[in-house]
Order: C-alpha cells, then structure tokens, then sequence
C-alpha cells in the first residue's frame, strides 16, 4: 500500500474479509485472533494516510442463505457492524462497505431496511464521521443500479440525523463480455451503462463510488477502455466520488485482473490508467519503493530534488503532516512532509506551497463544513491540463486527526485482499458465487440437453402425427384413384345400351318368352 501511495499517487484501498473469518456465526464476538490479523491490515491501510474502506465480501449472504430474507437476522448482521464501529469509531478515514455485490435478493426494499439496521448500529457504536457504502441487487451493477430499484430504495436509507452525505451508493462494473470480470478482454468502456446512474445522482443530489473495476493488466482493449471510463468519472466527480481498481495484494501475478505489481514493475493497466488519470499520479511505470527505505511520518528525513510533476500546488492550506519528511533522504514529498512544506513531489510539487489539502479548499477554495454536494466547482487540473468539475467537499480543516483530506476529483486505488489467511474465507466466498454461478451455466446446459431431448420426442410425436395424416390423406387418395378408375371404366366398357342402340342408357331389354318353349 505504501508503494500505491508513494510511487502512484493513490490514496484509498477497499480491504475484504470474510464475515465468517471474523466471526464464528451470525450473532457472536469477534474472533480475537483472526480479527487482530485484519486489523493488521487496516492500520498498515490507516499508516498511508487513505481511505479505508472495510469490504464484508459476503454476497449478502452466509452460507448462501441471504440477510433478512431467509438468513441472518438483520440484527445478526448489525451486530457485526456495530463491533467493527466500536473499534475503529475513532478512525474517521475507514469507510464501512456494508456488504460486497447483493445478488437475487428477492425484495430489494427488505434489503434497504437491512441497510438502515446496519447504518444505525453503526452510528449508535460511535462511528459517527466515517463513510458508509450502500450496495444494491444484481452484484450492485452500475448499469441496473436505477432499473432494478436499488437506487428508490437504498435512498430512502438515512443517517441517524436524517441526512445522507455521508451514506454513499457503492456500484461495481467490469468491462468484459458478460461483466463478470473474469475475463482479459474488454469490449467496451460501458460509459453508457452510467447514465441513467449519473443522472439520478445529479437529480437526487447523492454521490456514488464506483468500488470495483478492472481488466487484462496488459490487454490492449483494457488500456483503451477502462482510460475513457475513468476519464467518465473524472468527468463527472461532483457525482462520482471516486474509482477502486480490483485487484492487488495477495493475488497471484497470474490472476486475469491483477494488479499487484510484477517483479518491480507496476502493470500497465495501473500507471496508464488508474495512476494516470487520478489526478495524484504520475502515470508513468512505477518501481515500488523498497520497505527499508520507509519510515514513519514523524521520522526527519532529506527534502526532494524536483517534484514528481513539479508546477504549483494544487491546493494549498497547511500539509498534510508537515514538518517532517516520509521517506527519508530520497523524500519522495520533499521540504518538510508529505503534503506539506513544499508539496507532495518535490521542492514545487504536486500539492504545492502549502500542502495537499489542509486548511484552504481543496480545489482552492473554502473548505466546505461537510461531505456532501456543497463542494466548490473551483477547477483544478486534470491530466491534460484543463479543468475539473471540482470535488468531494471535506470537513472544515481536513479530517480529523491531521490525515488532510483526498484529492477533488476522486479516490481512487487498487483493492487489496490481507494475506493468505484471510484470502482463504475469501475465497470461500468467492468460490461459492463462482460455484452458483457455474451450476447456473450447468442447468443451462442441462435445461438445453433437456430441451433438445423434448423438442425430439416431440418432433417424433409431430412425424408421428404427420405420418398419420399422410397416410389418411394417402388412402383418401388412394380410394379416390380407385373410385375415379372404377368410373372410368364403366364410362368407357361395352354396355347394353352399346349391344343396343336403340336403347336410351339406363333403359333395359325386356324379352318375353312364350310358356313352354325353354327347355332344360
């Protein structure tokens, strides 16, 4: 995560887990080992000074039965969140994911007032600042975000002051042929399938976050592609509050989708798109920073020769952490901090004079009091140079506990599984959708054998039949034939009235015999 943040300018992570890692069952504490190794991960997350964000990657289910509607209590589910709340209330930067990609949820408005179970044990554990993520049914896809009514009912879902600012829609969309992302390849920039969304955010004044995105790390159609998406959102970021790219971390170099960087070497999907069109990133390949070379933000270090971008700051305020350097003599940040001194990247840095965010507006103007859609629309630059829609407003003088604030046209990051431990009930999970969803594929199949079996007794049901009425219509003819050939020969053999002449047809010969005169 260091090297995400650091080497391309990224400043959020999505971190999943699966509930029955944490839990023994719905209802129960938490697991004191287990949660202590996620945990392990948020404060490393919490250590880069990003966004948080806690995936429950659960498919709104345990063990296939789904929250509310046949499963869990929603009280069960609430319980869980309302002892993550507890511990990690004074932790303003981690976002609390509900639930990973709700599927055939049966009642969507049910699934909503699970939703608002949850937001409230969440707010009444103390957890009062941090962003709350609100999935939706089919696996929370942007382009049925509206259509399927997730977004009519996941907006009547209020924070416990009856506002909503903080409560964002969280949607996923993969750019392959069946948007499963499971494939290299991707066939669109799906641009399309966010306008209805985006125009519901804009008429509703509500924001999203587009939590899952990905393809081929190398493929040609992905570099096009997801660019021109992230291009979209960036576009339209008083809507849209930011972009997570799945997937890195413990993921094998392998995966289709990954990532995590290759050797020392980010993959191209990273520095040409997710890097390159945030506006914190460089863009450019990347080599990750060696953990040895990394100290803590308060440890004094060098000031940088020259920026990563150089230019003026973006922002201005006060740093970030400010006063000492991140990284040591090589400072990646320069001057006196992360973000503060003299900027992010060097002696005139990304952030500038004064800092990344900090006290002054992160799009140069007033820091707005609260999150919401207040943000100013000031512009601020962009890849190409041009202007933004401006941001996520911030709270007044940043976040608490001097983590400064994101930058104004989104977050954006890769998402990040633990470690193998974790990974594994992950992959449970993961395993048990792609198992329905392969069984799905198999009853298809099996529907369509099934069919085929059907459609050929019926079709020999149908020759059958037609062979019938062939063979009536054979015989009818048949007996026609004869009839007609009968006919003709009557019409056409010797007969009395030819033997006869002067008879008329149909008249007969009458020959009298006197008595006696035939012997025998």
């Amino acid at each position: 995560m260091q090297h995400f943040v650091k080497d391309a300018g990224l400043n959020a992570f999505r971190l999943p887990v699966a509930w029955q890692f944490l839990v023994d069952k719905p209802g129960s504490p938490l697991n004191a080992g287990n949660m202590e190794q996620y945990d392990a991960l948020v404060q490393a997350c919490l250590a880069t000074g990003g966004l948080c964000m806690i995936d429950i990657h659960n498919y709104a289910r345990w063990d296939g039965l789904i929250i509310g509607q046949g499963g869990p209590s929603d009280e069960e589910f609430a319980d869980l969140w309302s002892q993550l709340a507890t511990k990690y209330a004074k932790s303003p930067n981690v976002a609390m994911g509900i639930v990973n990609e709700p599927h055939e949820v049966p009642d969507i408005t049910r699934w909503a007032t699970t939703c608002q179970t949850v937001v409230n044990a969440i707010r009444k554990a103390g957890a009062t600042e941090n962003l709350i993520t609100l999935p939706g049914n089919g696996y929370t896809n942007a382009g049925s975000f509206v259509s399927s009514g997730s977004a009519a009912a996941l907006s009547r879902v209020k924070d416990t002051d009856g506002s909503t600012n903080k409560l964002i829609f969280e949607v996923h969309k993969y750019l392959d042929e069946d948007n499963s992302g499971t494939h290299t390849e991707c066939i669109s920039n799906n641009i399309d399938a966010f306008e209805d969304l985006t125009k519901f955010l804009k008429d509703n004044k509500r924001q999203a976050i587009l939590a899952e995105v990905g393809g081929g790390p190398s493929d040609s159609s992905c570099l096009r592609n997801v660019c021109e998406l992230l291009s979209y959102l960036n576009d339209n970021s008083g809507v849209y509050m930011g972009y997570l790219g799945w997937g890195a971390g413990s993921f094998d170099a392998t995966y289709e989708l990954s990532l995590t960087p290759n050797g020392n070497t980010d993959v191209p999907l990273m520095t040409q798109c997710f890097a390159k069109m945030f506006a914190g990133g460089s863009g450019t390949t990347s080599t990750p920073s060696s953990p040895g070379n990394s100290t803590s933000p308060e440890s004094p270090g060098g000031t940088g020769e020259t920026g990563q971008t150089g230019g003026t700051g973006q922002t201005g305020g006060t740093g970030q952490t400010g006063g000492t350097d991140q990284t040591g003599s090589t400072s990646q940040t320069g001057g006196t901090g992360q973000t503060g001194g003299t900027g992010q990247t060097g002696s005139t840095g990304q952030t500038g004079g004064t800092g990344q965010t900090g006290e002054s507006a992160q799009n140069s103007g007033a820091i707005p009091p609260t999150y919401g859609l207040s943000a100013t629309t000031a512009p601020y630059p962009t890849t190409s140079g041009s202007s933004g829609n401006g941001g996520m407003p911030m709270p007044s003088g940043g976040l608490p506990g001097g983590q400064g604030g994101y930058q104004p046209s989104t977050f954006a990051t890769v998402t990040t599984v633990v470690d193998k431990e974790v990974d594994k009930e992950v992959d449970k999970e993961v395993d048990k959708e792609a198992d329905k969803e392969a069984d799905k594929e198999a009853d298809k199949e099996a529907d369509k054998e099934a069919d085929k079996e059907a459609d050929k007794e019926a079709d020999k049901e149908v020759d059958k039949e037609a062979d019938k009425e062939v063979a009536r219509e054979l015989d009818k003819n048949k007996a026609r034939e004869v009839a007609k050939a009968a006919a003709v020969k009557a019409a056409t053999a010797p007969n009395s009235s030819q033997r006869h002449p002067h008879l008329r047809p149909h008249q007969h010969l009458v020959v009298r015999v006197p008595a006696g005169r035939i012997t025998i």
